[in-house]
């Protein structure tokens, strides 16, 4: 009996171990921008902090800060591509009364043509070809470019998608069904929901056409850099590579940064995982001595100002910014305003900031509104913080997350103009007279905290679930196993449309042949 007693304690403490070892996980997130790696570099942290060995592809190495941490680099890969396309680079006074770039072809072919030359990069197929490389699970942003997926199983490994925006129809195909476009925002849609008749039709056509662009014709592109990249890769690895719809549809999870306080609350499998907010700091860095003495100072309150990191407001047009400057300079509230360059004749009341520690802004009790273009990081920390946020929507899912503001109540939108500095001032006013806005704020930042974990403490269980249960095959959905004529009852439709019209046919016959039989019997 006591032999027997000895054993189960031997293997609790075995499955303890088992369930608590550090394990060695491959982090990429691809896209060279520096909102991207933030998060990138937010999975790294709380993964390092967990006792976990992780090696991190990225186009911002920091240097060797961990002994638990490799940098694969692929900044040479950055710098070529800015160099490239240095005069082709967005810029706000370009898109001044212009529709969502982010909806367009055009996107569609740089986040193809990026990823191709990720895949192809020295450095990522060196890294990937060599065979003493092996992990437990692999995490990869999915950035509108499945075929990212076949780094999984070259590793052998479960696949975890990290989503870096709300969630939307594009990801969400990946793990289910495509959700319905009749009460579904598309992830670049500056509609509102509930829609108008023709909205949804309009919401319809939009989810067709980019299926067609983006799984028909750049899909068939995909297909090619999976087997091209992938193969030659497998080879070395002494694998083969499983077909490309069955890596694609694969995933045994994904991670988005978002939260029903932020966006949409979308109707989600269970392999799906609301962590949004987890690259903020939870002890937030102190604020420079110039900023913070700025800001206590300050007697009316500040205002903070900043289109983000990708978006820069010295490439707004001279009429914008001198606008501006002369509508700040009438506030009694001191402006704070991330500008990458010098502005002559500045406002006493206008401080100008190359980069600015934007949590340590939002967190200073001081702040009065948040100036923002809407962006996924920057509305997560105003609400993170419970600021209140005016948006100046310019591309992508900014549309979104400011309507989804303005809808709970802390956020006015701005429509970005040549004039917006005369729009912008009657936001201001309306938001430093109205208490609401403020109340709002600390309304939805108290929903949004109210998490069983913290978000990064949610992200490092899930990727331990994954590894350990070898794919969390049990959380998977049915659907993705379901074919689109048995999903929509169509094989149903064709069976009562078939049997239907032959009895119509068996009907008609059958009258015929009494008519005839009648005049047979007349005659």
């Amino acid at each position: 009996m006591l032999a027997k007693q000895k054993t189960c304690i031997y293997l609790a403490l075995l499955s303890f171990l088992s369930t608590n070892e550090a394990l060695r996980i491959l982090v990429s997130f691809p896209l060279p921008s520096p909102s991207h790696s933030l998060l990138g570099k937010g999975v790294v942290k709380h993964l390092l902090a967990a006792g976990h060995e992780v090696v991190y592809i990225t186009s911002f190495p920091e240097g060797r800060t961990n002994p638990n941490l490799t940098e694969v680099s692929v900044a040479p890969l950055k710098n070529r591509i800015e160099e490239q396309y240095k005069d082709e680079r967005i810029k706000i006074k370009q898109l001044v009364g212009k529709g969502n770039w982010g909806d367009s072809i055009v996107f569609s072919y740089f986040t193809y043509m990026y990823h191709k030359s990720f895949l192809e990069d020295y450095n990522v197929t060196e890294f990937l070809s060599d065979p003493k490389q092996k992990f437990d699970v692999v995490l990869l942003e999915w950035f509108f470019f499945d075929a990212i997926a076949g780094i999984a199983p070259l590793f052998q490994c479960p696949l975890i998608w990290i989503g870096s925006t709300e969630a939307h129809w594009q990801i969400l195909r990946l793990i289910d069904e495509i959700p319905n476009p009749a009460y579904n925002l598309d992830l670049f849609s500056t509609r509102k929901v509930p829609f108008s008749f023709w909205e949804r039709i309009a919401e319809l056509y939009m989810l067709v056409k980019k299926y067609i662009i983006k799984y028909v014709i750049f899909g068939l592109f995909e297909r090619r850099i999976y087997h091209n990249v992938y193969s030659s890769i497998a080879k070395k690895r002494g694998i083969n590579m499983p077909p490309y719809d069955e890596t694609v549809f694969n995933a045994s999870l994904v991670l988005l940064n978002s939260h029903p306080s932020m966006g949409t609350p979308f109707r989600l499998t269970q392999n799906v995982k609301y962590i949004g907010g987890y690259h903020i700091e939870e002890k937030v860095q102190p604020l420079p001595t110039d900023l913070l003495k700025l800001m206590n100072n300050a007697k009316h309150g500040v205002i903070y100002f900043s289109m983000g990191s990708n978006l820069k407001s010295i490439d707004m047009s001279d009429d914008m910014k001198s606008s501006l400057l002369a509508m700040f300079s009438k506030l009694k509230q001191d402006v704070i305003w991330k500008f990458e360059g010098d502005l002559e004749h500045l406002p006493a009341n206008v401080h100008l900031v190359k980069w600015a520690p934007q949590q340590g802004i939002l967190a200073h009790p001081n702040l009065r509104i948040f100036i923002t273009h809407g962006g996924q990081l920057s509305t997560a920390e105003a609400i993170h913080f419970g600021v209140p946020i005016i948006g100046i929507p310019v591309l992508g899912d900014q549309y979104v997350n400011m309507r989804s503001t303005v809808d709970k109540g802390f956020g006015i939108g701005v429509d970005l103009t040549e004039n917006i500095a005369s729009d912008l001032i009657i936001a201001i006013e309306e938001m430093l007279a109205n208490p609401r806005y403020n109340i709002r704020a600390k309304e939805i930042s108290a929903i949004y905290h109210d998490r069983p974990v913290s978000p990064g403490r949610e992200l490092v269980h899930w990727v331990r679930h994954v590894a350990s249960t070898r794919g969390a095959a049990h959380l998977r959905s049915p659907a993705l196993h379901v074919p689109c004529y048995q999903k929509y009852y169509l094989d149903l439709i064709g069976v009562f449309v078939a049997t239907t019209a032959l009895i119509i046919i068996l009907a008609r016959k059958f009258k015929q042949s009494s008519n005839i039989v009648k005049k047979k019997k007349t005659n």
